[in-house]
């Protein structure tokens, strides 16, 4: 009996420390602006992440003579290991409607070092001229693993 108990505990134990990504769903209302990014109060800010910390920056903007919806992400690993994460986020019309959406992650093997801090600087949604008032709600998803976030 106590054999028993004791291989259970060790089980659970074993199981617990396997990781497991962390996932992390986030919604919102957004009223987006014309912004360079550095003006906060133009610039709508959602933080993410447990263990790897990430801000969301939505605002719009010129890129290459193209009106965008510019939503990057700064993130930095708060772990004391090397961490993989990946960020999606979209945004919604009045009635639902997906205006646009992007994605983009840790992009190495290694992952993102203990400590270290990088924008995920390739979420530019370009979308027709009178989408971007349409915008008007945004959906986030953000996963972080020991592993790389799709591999098995």
């Amino acid at each position: 009996m106590m054999k028993s108990f004791f291989a259970a505990c060790a089980a659970v134990s074993l199981f617990s420390m396997v990781s497991a990504a962390e996932v992390q769903t986030k919604e919102g209302k957004c009223v987006l602006q014309e912004s360079n990014g550095f003006d906060k109060g133009k610039v709508i800010q959602v933080e993410v992440g447990k263990v790897v910390k990430g801000t969301c920056k939505f605002y719009l903007s010129d890129f290459f003579g193209k009106k965008i919806i510019n939503a990057n992400i700064d993130i930095k690993n708060t772990a004391d290991k090397p961490m993989h994460c990946h960020y999606y986020v979209a945004f919604f019309s009045e009635s639902g409607e997906l205006i646009g959406c992007a994605g983009q992650g840790s992009f190495s093997k290694e992952g993102l070092a203990a400590g270290e801090k990088t924008t995920l600087g390739s979420c530019l949604i370009p979308v027709p001229e009178g989408f971007h008032e349409k915008a008007v709600s945004y959906k986030i998803t953000f996963y972080e693993d020991e592993k790389q976030i799709g591999k098995k």
